[in-house]
């Protein structure tokens, strides 16, 4: 059941989805097309031939996924083409199906390069629903969308349409246009009613009924169509169903407005011309559109069609069911070698935490580089999503991808065990080699850390041939004297030199260097060891033993060291010991190791870093107020106070004021009252360190 202007109203009929799309990239396939396109024109097929129409940017996998995020509603998904099929789908998913050409049009007809010819044949498609909408596989369906967006409550197709704008000179030199204007003549011939109306390039609603009644009233122009391989002049467009179902009042007309130049801030509809990935998001952003159209035209320049698939993969991350198991990828963002790719992979319990540690990352990066940040993640909230996007300058970008399904389909017999306080979500950082294979370096950072300086510096560093940039455990450097880690480094991980194991929090992987195949069967034997006392730190240490270049200390400062093993200062030794007094002074990532955090131990050393970038984040509150609720927190009395702080500073100053201007047992009255929270205002003072 869904809304329609206010009232509910139930629409149970079906809703099929049919595309039409061809592998520009197949070598049969464009032999063929240029054979043809000799014999029609007499060019020669040596000489090549380009049309922007033909063009595979990918776009039809992403456009699903747009579909199936937005629409989840629709029936059964028809791809119409000459007989091929994308590399990338699950042809056992029943959702989808292929219609050949075959099925649709004559056989004499056969082969064709003409989608006007093709579009007029699409309600042949052997079951097609009586409901259906038809798409390019260049428009998209950006946000939540319910059927009453194309059909209103008693069943009638809601037809976009865009006052017609052209000139005369540009409908002349324009074969679409032409095609256009002849059958808005048809139907003016027809039915005396001109339509002064293009289509509005995006997702378009029939009925199959209407569409055959219509086919029948031109049966000799629709006829002609068929046979025609290519387009040419005097030709009937699809457009002609929209405008006979106006014209018999079997539909609704809405008029929009698609140009992304408009002075209207929302927009219904977007045509967007493919062009730099910054000025294409910003367009999205600026109108936030239902639907869209990314559009290849002959404008377009080859490096900005290079970089579609890299940009649609950003707008639409999450995978689905319709693509091969083998297809799980996450692509860069940026076409630039320089980007910092940056995963994080935090639980709910974690988010507001991984947003201070982001924050901290921004505050301490250079204009000069983009990030690419992506977000593993399965639960996070949208409202905590949404306030985690507001932070994001321009040279960032920020993807949150759920890889449960990955885990589901592509991982099974894979032993995945959460353990004590650590959830599945510690295993993520294991499969960044496998889903981020189009990218050269990915650092991988949890979530309690803050970032202290640049993090570009360790973005430099050579791997020397190793696989992975890390930093030493803090029990690596007297692991001699722990009996109990030692035999287990030793005889349950198989670690040739247990005083190399590193900590996990901070990885730098070298993907290139990494075999995925021998990779993955590495990761599902290690999965399989009993009695892991750190899963995914034991796991990597296992995989990655002998390939590891080790960084300075500062690059993971791991804080519960001077919390907690302060008697192991006397132990270390040599380099890592002079090392370890410099990143004490200067640590650049500081990573808060151990069940005690910044946010439940304020008093502790280096917690006034993480609260110098927690208040500046739109979780500062929900952090303190989760804390006041912690039974183990040190000092509620202090984040009680916090939250309540601009209501104690407010009453602390009008006492102040009052106590001057008043005498006597009144002066005194207010007097007391200031004194009682002069020592809450001097601790918040403190703890903010504000002077």
């Amino acid at each position: 059941m869904w809304l329609y202007k206010n009232k509910r109203y139930k629409f149970n009929e079906p809703i099929d989805l049919v595309y039409l799309w061809v592998n520009s990239d197949d070598e049969d396939w464009k032999a063929e097309m240029l054979k043809w396109k000799s014999l029609e024109f007499g060019l020669s097929s040596r000489g090549g031939f380009r049309d922007c129409r033909f063009f595979n940017n990918h776009e039809l996998k992403y456009s699903i996924r747009s579909v199936l995020t937005n629409a989840p509603w629709i029936n059964k998904i028809y791809i119409v083409t000459n007989g091929q099929v994308p590399d990338w789908l699950n042809l056992d998913y029943s959702k989808i199906k292929i219609i050949p050409h075959s099925q649709i049009l004559p056989q004499d007809a056969l082969p064709t390069f003409n989608s006007e010819a093709i579009e007029a044949c699409i309600c042949n498609i052997p079951e097609l629903s009586e409901y259906f909408l038809y798409s390019n596989d260049d428009m998209f369906i950006n946000r939540p969308v319910t059927p009453d967006y194309f059909f209103d409550k008693n069943g009638k197709p809601i037809v976009r349409l865009v006052k017609q704008k052209w000139t005369t000179e540009e409908r002349n030199s324009n074969l679409y246009l032409q095609n256009i204007e002849y059958s808005i003549q048809l139907i003016k011939t027809k039915f005396g009613k001109e339509y002064k109306y293009e289509p509005s390039h995006n997702i378009d609603a029939y009925r199959k009924s209407y569409f055959l009644e219509c086919k029948n009233e031109f049966l000799e122009q629709f006829k002609a169509v068929y046979y025609k391989k290519f387009r040419t002049t005097n030709s009937v467009q699809r457009h002609i169903v929209s405008l006979y179902m106006l014209a018999k009042k079997y539909a609704k007309l809405k008029k929009v407005d698609i140009r992304i130049n408009s002075k209207k801030k929302e927009l219904e509809n977007i045509y967007l011309p493919i062009m730099q990935q910054d000025k294409m998001k910003n367009a999205i952003s600026v109108h936030n559109p239902v639907l869209m159209c990314i559009n290849d035209d002959e404008n377009a320049v080859s490096e900005d069609r290079k970089n579609l698939k890299i940009f649609l993969s950003a707008l639409y991350p999450i995978r689905h069911n319709f693509e091969k198991d083998d297809d799980w990828q996450i692509y860069p963002v940026f076409d630039d070698d320089n980007a910092r790719a940056i995963v994080f992979a935090p639980d709910k319990n974690y988010f507001k935490y991984f947003c201070v540690a982001l924050y901290s990352l921004i505050k301490n990066s250079s204009p000069e580089y983009k990030y690419d940040i992506v977000v593993i993640n399965s639960d996070a909230s949208e409202r905590s999503k949404k306030l985690i996007e507001k932070m994001i300058p321009e040279n960032f970008s920020l993807r949150f991808v759920n890889i449960q399904e990955y885990i589901n389909q592509s991982l099974i017999g894979f032993n995945l065990k959460s353990r004590m306080y650590w959830s599945i979500s510690m295993y993520y950082r294991i499969f960044i080699p496998l889903l981020m294979r189009n990218y050269s370096k990915v650092l991988y950072c949890d979530s309690d850390i803050i970032f202290n300086s640049s993090v570009d510096e360790l973005f430099d560093v050579e791997f020397e041939n190793n696989s992975l940039l890390a930093v030493l455990d803090a029990i690596s450097p007297v692991i001699n004297f722990d009996k109990y880690r030692f035999y287990h480094f030793k005889n349950v991980l198989k670690l040739n030199e247990p005083q190399c194991y590193f900590n996990s929090g901070i990885l730098m992987f070298n993907i290139k260097q990494i075999s995925v195949n021998s990779y993955l069967e590495d990761v599902k034997n290690t999965l399989n060891i009993p009695s892991l006392m750190y899963p995914d730190q034991d796991i990597l240490n296992m995989l990655f033993q002998n390939q590891v270049k080790y960084v300075s200390w500062r690059w993971n400062f791991q804080w519960h060291v001077p919390i907690f093993r302060k008697k192991d200062f006397n132990l270390f030794e040599g380099k890592f010991k002079d090392d370890y007094w410099k990143s004490y002074a200067n640590p650049s990532i500081i990573h808060y190791t151990s069940s005690v955090k910044p946010w439940n131990s304020p008093e502790e050393e280096f917690a006034e870093e993480f609260w110098k970038y927690a208040r500046q984040t739109p979780f500062y509150e929900e952090i303190i107020f989760a804390n006041v609720q912690n039974p183990n927190i040190a000092d509620k009395r202090i984040l009680s106070n916090l939250i309540s702080r601009r209501k104690i500073f407010f009453n602390y100053y009008r006492y102040k004021l009052l106590s001057c201007i008043t005498f006597g047992s009144t002066k005194k009255h207010y007097k007391s009252k200031r004194t009682k929270l002069k020592e809450k205002v001097k601790s918040i003072r403190q703890y903010l360190n504000v002077k």
